[in-house]
């Protein structure tokens, strides 16, 4: 009977890593669907006051829910974060159905039902921001009261996830576990040579240099995180950088969990770009300096970076309500130049890095 139940789950396992891919994308569907669902719950409180003493006479609080339609027909202000949503799910739908073209097609799309997940998370601080939408489209009934001596007020009292919030982070979080796991697990060698780079990270990370008008620091702190996305590829490298250094240096840095998708998560995870190019830059008949290898290395450190600077202006108009205008004016100096530098600092090592790669090969995933 026993050797029965185990020959059943070989075969129900083998069946879900066979199709993991398309589960994954029935996974991302259904957490598009729960977007017509609840996914906040809105408080409004009525009261009613006495004129002289200002004195609260009765209150009523009233709840309902918004979904997806309720954002996109209510005029709310910030449904950019909606649409920000909706674009990595479909995408992430998007990315797993092609990758019988590229494996690392995959990556691509974990990282976006990861960003999913979050933007699930963080709902409430995203789509809580215009109280004027949402008191326009409360259904406020109102009390009885003598206008004479009493006067009516009705204000945002709060807001809370609801279920379908609940039911989005479970399939999106299904669809990342899908599409991220591997059958290669890590080696120690790995573990170790990325725990060395990411103390590195850390260690650059406290030499900033102060730039512009505008705020923002450079320093070389990207160097080692590419690294690890050259050597092991891009999903190690989105790992390393987005998940464990991002989420890191997120706590750490104390801005709030607000800033992680796309101030940390897109942010160091971009490197995982640097992975894409691995087979280009790290070919078997390369020893030293050479053209080819100098020119991709650029090309996906201007793409890395390039990735960076996308998140941090959703970041900046999403989180801290800028302009697109001021987003661009605040993040075109630091970024570009953290970027060029350490993509600089990339290509003088690219010698030194060839002949580690051909002494200690990395098996990337």
């Amino acid at each position: 009977m026993e050797k029965k139940e185990k020959s059943f789950f070989v075969i129900v396992g083998n069946i879900v890593k066979k199709y993991a891919w398309l589960i994954a994308i029935c996974a991302a569907v259904l957490a598009l669907v729960f977007l017509f669902l609840p996914i906040l719950k809105y408080e409004i409180r009525e009261a009613v006051y006495d004129i002289a003493t200002d004195e609260r006479i009765s209150k009523t609080d009233h709840v309902y829910g918004a979904n997806l339609i309720w954002f996109l027909t209510s005029g709310h202000k910030y449904t950019f974060a909606v649409y920000t949503t909706i674009g990595f799910i479909a995408l992430g739908i998007v990315f797993t159905a092609l990758h019988k073209f590229n494996k690392d097609f995959l990556t691509v799309a974990g990282i976006l039902f990861l960003l999913a997940v979050c933007m699930f998370l963080l709902s409430k601080e995203y789509f809580n921001a215009d109280e004027d939408a949402i008191m326009a489209n409360a259904h406020i009934v109102g009390a009885d009261y003598d206008e004479a001596t009493q006067y009516f007020y009705a204000s945002f009292h709060g807001s809370e996830l609801s279920w379908g919030t609940n039911l989005g982070v479970f399939f999106c979080a299904e669809a990342f576990a899908l599409t991220t796991l591997s059958n290669q697990s890590s080696t120690t060698k790995q573990i170790a040579e990325e725990g060395v780079l990411l103390a590195m990270a850390f260690v650059l990370n406290l030499i900033k240099i102060p730039i512009g008008p505008t705020g923002g620091s450079i320093n070389f702190q990207m160097l080692p995180l590419m690294i690890i996305a050259l050597r092991h590829g891009p999903a190690h490298g989105f790992i390393a950088g987005g998940i464990v250094y991002g989420l890191l240096t997120c706590l750490t840095d104390g801005y709030g969990f607000a800033c992680y998708p796309f101030d940390y998560l897109i942010g160091f995870g971009s490197v995982a770009v640097m992975g894409l190019f691995r087979k280009l830059i790290f070919s078997k008949n390369q020893e030293t300096y050479n053209f080819k290898g100098l020119l991709f290395i650029f090309i996906a450190g201007v793409l890395s970076t390039f990735v960076r600077y996308i998140g941090s202006n959703v970041s900046s108009i999403v989180v801290y309500g800028y302009t697109l205008k001021a987003a661009l004016a605040y993040n075109s100096i630091y970024i570009p130049l953290s970027g060029l530098i350490a993509t600089l600092a990339f290509m003088a090592l690219y010698a030194p890095l060839i002949r580690i790669n051909k002494l200690y090969p990395a098996k990337s995933i």
